[in-house]
């Protein structure tokens, strides 16, 4: 689909999306007409229902560039993309009735329609349920929306190491052995309980 231009157009995609309940929509619509702020302008709008917390920032640029699907997973709300690997991409999620943010894997579709790579995901899913560590992330559940098979896991809030020092350069010593033996004993664990080797 075209990018939108207009509120109009925008507002479409939302309510195609189905990511919004259309009550809150229209009540905060409502209240914009009423404060004379609804903006005609499509991106002015979607800055707007970032700032009010009706659309993530992700959420608001897949809708910018005309994308309206795929914007639920199974049972769950797709809220900003975390990261991509060799086995799919990683998005941050919300389920729908109990509202719990999760991190969800997707396996891409090229690879779901190759039964090799769809029995290694399945493998990996099973590996990582066996897990119950703190320092590794729990798997809830491993299902399929379609032909879109996914990985449902624990959301760890916070920076990644990489984003640390990045962010505020290298760790002095004693603090980026404390991290790193926090890995180390989760990997401990993996190994000794499902012979897992970290790659």
């Amino acid at each position: 689909m075209p990018a939108p231009t207009t509120s109009n157009e925008l507002l479409d995609l939302i309510r195609r999306s189905g990511i919004l309940d259309s009550r809150r929509l229209d009540a905060h619509l409502e209240k914009l007409r009423q404060a004379d702020s609804l903006p005609a302008n499509a991106q002015q709008l979607a800055a707007i229902l970032v700032r009010d917390g009706l659309l993530t920032n992700f959420q608001a640029e897949q809708f910018l560039q005309g994308k309206w699907k795929r914007f639920t997973i199974g049972k769950y709300k797709v809220l900003e993309r975390l990261g991509a690997g060799g086995m799919g991409s990683v998005y941050l999620c919300e389920h729908t009735l109990m509202r719990r943010r999760v991190a969800v894997k997707v396996l891409p579709p090229g690879k779901a329609s190759d039964p090799a790579s769809l029995a290694r995901f399945h493998r990996e899913a099973q590996v990582v349920a066996a897990l119950d560590h703190p320092n590794i992330v729990r798997a809830y559940d491993v299902d399929q929306d379609g032909n879109l098979h996914f990985l449902v896991m624990e959301h760890v809030d916070g920076a990644s190491l990489q984003e640390m020092v990045k962010k505020t350069g290298p760790m002095e010593v004693t603090r980026a052995c404390h991290y790193i033996r926090q890995a180390a004993i989760g990997l401990q664990h993996a190994h000794e309980t499902a012979r897992i080797v970290h790659r």
